[in-house]
C-alpha cells in the first residue's frame, strides 16, 4: 500500500479543485457525526507528508484527551466545563427573555386571548393576537475552529456561549440559521479547507453537540488534525500542518457572502473571557449586526 492518503474516488466528503495556481481539498460534513464516521473508518495516512502523527504523539497538556477519545466525543461524552458553559448561556438566555420582544402584541376583533376590559365595555376589538411576522429568512454563519497559542480557555468558552446566543437572537427575529465550523488552512500552492454543519435552516440547536467542537482543545488538536493526515496533499504539511489565514483571503476562499456572518477566533472578536456581559456586547459590536436585529446592550445586567 502506498500510504498517500484518501482520494474522491473513495472518500465521499473530499473534494480537489484547482483555483488559479492553487489546489484546493476541501473536506465537507454535513454533521459532527460525519466527522466522526470518517475517523472511525481510519483513513489512510499520507505517510510520504505526514512523517509523524501529530493527531496522536502531541502531548495532552496540548492537545487534549488521546485521539481514540477525541474521536468519540464528536457525537457525545465531552463535559469538561459544561455546567459552567449552560450556566453562563443562561444568563444571556435571561437577558434576552427580558428586553427582546419582537412580536407585538395588538387588539383585534380575533384572536388568541380575551381582552377583558374591552370585552366588559362592549368594544368590538375585544380580543389579543400577535402582530404577522415577514416570512423568514436564512442567516448563514461561518466560525473559525482554530485559535492563536495564546487564547485561554474562558476565551474559547465564551466565544462559543456568545455564537449560541446569536443564533437564538437572529431566530427570535424570524431568521432560520445556517451554522457551520470551518478550518482554513495553506501550504505553498495547496489549500486545506474543512467545513462541518452543526446546524441547518429550521433544525433544533443542541448545545451539547456544538459545544465540544466549538469549545474543546481535541477537537481542533486532534480531529482536524487526523483529517488533514488522510489529505493526498504533495506539499510539506507535516511539519506545522500548515498556515492559517486572514478574514480577507477566507471570505475569497470560502464564498463567504457579504450578509453572511463570519467568527473569528476569539481575539479577532474582542473576547476577553472575563466578564461574558462585556465580551457578548463587543462581539455584537464587531460583527455589526445591532442596526439590523432587535438585540439588548448586555453590559450593566444583573448577573443571574
Amino acid at each position: 500500500m502506498e500510504h498517500k492518503g484518501v482520494s474522491p474516488e473513495e472518500c465521499r466528503f473530499l473534494e480537489i479543485s484547482r483555483r488559479n495556481t492553487l489546489v484546493e481539498y476541501k473536506m465537507c460534513f454535513k454533521s459532527i457525526g460525519e466527522v466522526q464516521t470518517f475517523l472511525q473508518n481510519d483513513p489512510d495516512i499520507n505517510s510520504e507528508v505526514f512523517y509523524e502523527q501529530k493527531s496522536r504523539t502531541a502531548t495532552e497538556a496540548f492537545a487534549g484527551a488521546p485521539l481514540e477519545e477525541a474521536i468519540r466525543y464528536c457525537i457525545g461524552g465531552y463535559n469538561q466545563n459544561y455546567d459552567q458553559f449552560l450556566s453562563l448561556a443562561k444568563q444571556l438566555e435571561h437577558v434576552n427573555k427580558k428586553n427582546v420582544k419582537v412580536r407585538k402584541t395588538v387588539t383585534s376583533f380575533v384572536g388568541q386571548r380575551p381582552n377583558v376590559p374591552a370585552y366588559v365595555a362592549g368594544a368590538p376589538k375585544n380580543m389579543y393576537r400577535l402582530e404577522k411576522t415577514e416570512e423568514k429568512k436564512v442567516k448563514r454563519i461561518w466560525m473559525k475552529v482554530t485559535f492563536e497559542k495564546t487564547t485561554s480557555e474562558s476565551q474559547i468558552r465564551n466565544r462559543g456561549i456568545i455564537a449560541l446566543n446569536l443564533i437564538n437572537l437572529l431566530e427570535m427575529n424570524n431568521y432560520m440559521v445556517d451554522f457551520r465550523l470551518f478550518d482554513l488552512s495553506c501550504m505553498e500552492s495547496e489549500v486545506f479547507r474543512c467545513e462541518v454543519g452543526l446546524k441547518s435552516p429550521g433544525q433544533m440547536l443542541f448545545p451539547r453537540l456544538c459545544y465540544y467542537p466549538m469549545c474543546g482543545k481535541e477537537f481542533v488538536r486532534r480531529v482536524i488534525c487526523r483529517i488533514k493526515e488522510s489529505m493526498p496533499f504533495k506539499e510539506a504539511w507535516g511539519l506545522s500542518y500548515g498556515k492559517v489565514v486572514n478574514e480577507t483571503i477566507t471570505r475569497m476562499v470560502m464564498d463567504i457572502q457579504d450578509d453572511d456572518i463570519y467568527i473569528g477566533s476569539p481575539i479577532e472578536m474582542k473576547i476577553k473571557g472575563d466578564d461574558i456581559y462585556e465580551d457578548t456586547d463587543a462581539f455584537l459590536d464587531k460583527i455589526g449586526i445591532r442596526d439590523k436585529i432587535v438585540i439588548p446592550s448586555y453590559m450593566g445586567q444583573e448577573t443571574v
